[in-house]
C-alpha cells in the first residue's frame, strides 16, 4: 500500500510540473491599451485606465 501511495504522489508531481505557469504581469498589448485609456479625453475611459494602470503596477511589484 505504501508503494501505491508513492506512485500516486509521483504522478501528481509529474502532472504539476507539466502545468504551464501563468504569465507574470500583463501583455504588451494590454499595457498599451491601458496607457491609451489613461490619455483619453473620455472621462469614463480615463478613469478605467487609471484603475487598470494601478492594477498593473501592483502586479509588477
Amino acid at each position: 500500500m505504501i508503494a501505491l501511495d508513492k506512485t500516486k504522489y509521483a504522478e501528481i508531481g509529474r502532472q504539476m510540473r507539466a502545468l504551464t505557469s501563468e504569465k507574470p504581469g500583463a501583455t504588451y498589448e494590454w499595457e498599451e491599451l491601458v496607457n491609451k485609456m489613461c490619455a483619453s479625453d473620455d472621462t469614463a475611459l480615463h478613469d478605467i485606465g487609471i484603475k487598470e494602470l494601478d492594477e498593473l503596477q501592483h502586479k509588477q511589484r
